[in-house]
């Protein structure tokens, strides 16, 4: 569930950031990026839990440094595209932003996650895929299971508790994978 959130928020990210002008970051001499969209749509998203601004000047010019050799890649990031993206990129890209969430959080730790219509969308999407390919597909109604673990994820857990390393495995992770999987028994 939290590399489907990172990911999430990296296309969230990338899209808003190519949709706007204002306060910049220079990522090298002479080269600035707009960071406004990426401000407002990372407050939407990770709330009070960390300082928009300081994570924005934190992430961009790190996914600049890794991909700007690379037109086909800046591209895919710049159009949100991030499927098409190899795995150890995706990975690159992850750890970027654990490091930025961790190097700009707040002393909030009640945020909760604000899940947009369009990247429920998106994480369902995502969500089923990877549901499929186990054998809950077997037993459960996908549908139903995704989406009592996206609405858990919105209410029950803060955006710090999902960041967290071994959010998976942990208890409460745990328990709601459970409650979902009760719920979602086919009859």
């Amino acid at each position: 569930m939290r590399k489907l959130l990172v990911a999430l928020v990296m296309f969230v990210t990338f899209t808003s950031c190519a949709q706007d002008q204002g306060v910049t970051v220079t990522v090298e001499a002479g080269i600035e990026i707009p960071i406004k969209a990426c401000v407002e749509a990372n407050s939407k998203i990770l709330g009070n839990s960390v300082d928009p601004v300081a994570f924005c000047k934190c992430v961009l010019p790190k996914f600049y440094k890794d991909f700007k050799d690379d037109p086909a890649k800046l591209k895919l990031l710049n159009e949100g595209n991030f499927s098409e993206i190899s795995i150890t990129d995706k990975e690159i890209l992850a750890t970027y932003f654990q490091n930025c969430i961790s190097a700009s959080a707040t002393n909030d730790s009640t945020a909760k996650l604000t899940i947009t219509p369009r990247m429920r969308v998106k994480m369902f999407a995502d969500m089923k895929k990877e549901v499929m390919q186990t054998d809950l597909k077997n037993t459960q109604d996908v549908d139903v299971y995704c989406n009592c673990i996206l609405d858990g994820m919105q209410t029950d857990f803060t955006i710090r508790e999902i960041m967290q390393e071994g959010f998976k495995e942990s208890e409460k992770s745990q328990a709601l994978a459970n409650k979902c999987i009760l719920i979602s028994k086919r009859k």
